[in-house]
């Protein structure tokens, strides 16, 4: 059985060694303070963008504004605050 000679054994450290330090490296850069903030950063962007572009999908096709769809959502928001105030006027009757 052969054995590996000195020359080889020491190349095969320094290899290990250079593996060992990107790794190192590449983790210490992935959880820097600068790296995590810009991270969440981006992601939050992104969220805010789909959401936005989500909403005005709603109310924005390729024709236009679609103003049917404003008028529904005005509609709908209308009665919701309508809805309030008569359940708030309702509560204050009872308490009274």
């Amino acid at each position: 059985m052969a054995t590996p000679n000195t020359a080889a054994i020491i190349a095969d450290i320094t290899a290990t060694r250079a593996r060992l330090q990107q790794s190192v490296e590449g983790l210490v850069s992935q959880v820097h303070p600068e790296a995590i903030k810009g991270t969440i950063g981006d992601a939050a962007t992104e969220a805010v963008e789909a959401r936005v572009a989500c909403a005005k999908a709603l109310v924005v096709d390729e024709a236009g504004i679609r103003w049917d769809k404003i008028g529904t959502y005005a509609i709908v928001g209308a009665g919701v605050v309508i809805s309030l105030l008569l359940l708030k006027g309702v509560g204050r009757l009872f308490r009274a």
